[in-house]
């Protein structure tokens, strides 16, 4: 009877649905800036919830012949993110560039699933998280009762990767990154051993990750619609924060039309690896002896880190 139940709520309608409006070569989508794969087929997604005409997000995606989708850009268009932050397909197009020239052919990339995959796409790495994993999805409130039609509509349309190797391999990276820093620091390098790689991450993997761990990584965010003075948005963006007792919080100020704000809620948060590793007010990622930063492109911070047997070498080479 339970399996029943399980299989009629994942056959029932989603609250959305997707709609495919224009397919191309990536040359015929210059908005997402990638000159140097002019051949790679793209397709432009519109998610239009139930009962509406406008799009609630907008989706790219390449589709290389014979494997998943692999996801280029996310623009949600409401005030809450659905199912995914936004991920801007010029930043995307830049990190790759950035990787290529920074990074050897074919290293080992340890980074969220979907960044993971994008840079096995367009620079050529060998990601630890290759398969199409899609956890976690952000779902609104009104949406949440939907959640298990929510969970295998995405795996059909996105063919999520069900395997159990690929997830638990998974579940490791996020249990390290919420860990306390030295603590985490040693799981990543078991992950990776005995090899070294480029370890990529960035706030909206944090946000996620306290999703997927809410009791080990406490994290919100809040957005801000900047006045005529920036200065004097910032300001009231710190006096809010210390009003609600919020200490640790890092500012994303690359959209001109909000400002948003994660923050830390409890102190255990700040001690973890990835609020370590990211630029919260009570972290400096240029301090940290390991993992090696080796540099910041757009909202992506990119360091070197070796396996057990190589990190005396304090990620070196």
């Amino acid at each position: 009877m339970g399996q029943f139940v399980a299989r009629r709520a994942a056959n029932a309608p989603t609250p959305y649905r997707y709609r495919v409006v224009a397919e191309a070569e990536a040359a015929g989508f210059r908005e997402l800036g990638l000159d140097e794969h002019p051949r790679l087929p793209v397709r432009k997604i519109e998610l239009l919830p139930e009962g509406a005409t406008a799009a609630a997000a907008l989706a790219y995606a390449a589709a290389p012949p014979g494997a998943a989708p692999v996801l280029l850009g996310w623009d949600n268009r409401g005030a809450e993110p659905l199912l995914r932050p936004d991920m801007r397909a010029g930043e995307i197009a830049a990190l790759a560039r950035s990787v290529r020239q920074h990074v050897p052919a074919g290293a080992t990339v340890l980074a969220w699933p979907d960044t993971s995959r994008q840079l096995d796409l367009l620079a050529g790495t060998k990601a630890v998280h290759s398969a199409p994993l899609l956890a976690p999805l952000l779902l609104p409130a009104s949406w949440r009762s939907a959640r298990r039609a929510i969970e295998a509509s995405e795996h059909r349309f996105w063919q999520g990767s069900s395997g159990a190797e690929a997830a638990a391999r998974f579940a490791r990276y996020v249990d390290a990154l919420v860990a306390p820093y030295a603590e985490g620091l040693a799981a990543l390098r078991a992950l990776i051993e005995p090899g070294a790689a480029h370890l990529i991450v960035q706030l909206s993997d944090a946000y996620r990750a306290g999703v997927m761990r809410p009791e080990r990584f406490a994290i919100g965010w809040r957005d801000f619609t900047p006045g005529t003075q920036l200065h004097g948005t910032i300001a009231g963006v710190k006096a809010w924060l210390a009003a609600q007792g919020h200490r640790s919080y890092a500012i994303d100020a690359r959209d001109p039309a909000v400002l948003r704000v994660f923050f830390l809620t409890d102190a255990p948060s700040q001690d973890t690896l990835v609020a370590r590793l990211l630029p919260f007010s009570t972290s400096n990622p240029f301090r940290l002896e390991a993992p090696r930063i080796l540099h910041q492109q757009g909202p992506y911070w990119v360091y070197r880190i070796a396996g057990s047997a190589g990190h005396a070498r304090k990620e070196e080479g």
